[in-house]
């Protein structure tokens, strides 16, 4: 019989047992550690992504309450749909996942407040099935943002919200009777439209003084730019509706957006709602993405207004 050392059963020899010592290799660690960070930076990217890829997807409602005296007291509050820089429409599932949140606050009146198509967008039936489907739900109105001043389908546009039952304010006033109140609604188009049509843009303080508003009426006004805030104040209205800033594309917690057109790095007016004296100017995030794809923090935003009388005392 063979010894444990000496060989196998079938006589080949058996290699001696190591006893010597490992060798320490005194990079392993290192390597470790760097497999380890590399992995979890590669999980952390992925998180990113499906996390931005979602965020960007979604679609949040957001209420917001308006005071205003003109409203009567008592009375159920006149609710309105903001809409705003759709950018082109979207595919079918978000159009439909708008129309459908929108139906859902059984709103008075829908309001779209500029850039429903992208100056790129040259299929306009994305943008008018949305249209079409706001305007059967309540009566809709909109003023021209500066996308639609640049869109080379403009003019078709134009007579395909008009055949779609939506009100294109244009520097003019109309009136909506909503459970026995009437209601002012006036819009003006974005200076980039006097622009492109090789005039020069009328300030909008001018242009609401000739439309002669009611002071004693409620009146919501549709104006593309938050940035002529002090223009629409002056003007005592009870509501301005606005987008164009896009929610500053960029939001970062305890800072907010990042960059909003013409108003630059930080800007002030990119969300909710703004108060001087008697009016109140509520800016949507928005629909779409602009020109730049990718938002961050800053997910699609249907604004539903609820405008009532103050609450007494």
């Amino acid at each position: 019989m063979s010894g444990p050392l000496s060989g196998g059963s079938d006589g080949g020899a058996v290699a001696p047992l190591d006893v010597a010592a490992p060798v320490p290799d005194p990079h392993r660690r290192r390597r470790v550690l760097a497999a380890r960070a590399v992995l979890a930076l590669l999980l952390a990217l992925a998180v990113g992504a499906a996390w931005l890829v979602w965020d960007n997807r979604r679609l949040v409602v957001t209420p917001v309450d308006v005071a205003a005296s003109t409203w009567p007291a008592g009375e159920r509050p006149l609710r309105i749909a903001h809409v705003s820089d759709l950018h082109g429409g979207g595919d079918s599932a978000a159009r439909a996942a708008l129309v459908e949140a929108v139906a859902a606050q059984d709103p008075d009146l829908v309001a779209i407040t500029g850039d429903l198509v992208d100056r790129r967008t040259r299929d306009l039936s994305g943008a008018l099935e949305v249209a079409s489907s706001l305007a059967g739900i309540a009566p809709t109105t909109m003023v021209l943002g500066n996308h639609e001043a640049d869109s080379p389908l403009r003019d078709e546009l134009l007579t395909g919200l008009e055949d779609a039952g939506v009100q294109v304010l244009r520097d003019e006033a109309t009136t909506v009777e909503v459970r026995g109140t009437t209601v002012t609604v006036a819009g003006i188009d974005d200076p980039r439209v006097a622009s492109v049509d090789g005039t020069v843009p009328a300030d909008p303080g001018t242009v609401l003084d000739a439309l002669r508003l009611p002071v004693d009426a409620p009146v919501v006004l549709l104006a593309h730019r938050p940035e002529l805030w002090e223009h629409y104040v002056r003007e005592d209205v009870d509501l301005v509706l606005s987008g164009h800033a896009h929610g500053g594309q960029v939001r970062v917690p305890g800072i907010g957006g990042l960059y909003a057109p013409h108003q630059g790095w930080l800007p002030a007016l990119t969300e909710g709602a703004h108060v001087s004296g008697t009016t109140t100017m509520v800016v949507s995030r928005g629909l779409g993405d602009g020109m730049i794809p990718v938002r961050v923090n800053n997910p699609h935003e249907l604004v539903i207004v609820d405008l009532a009388a103050p609450r007494a005392g």
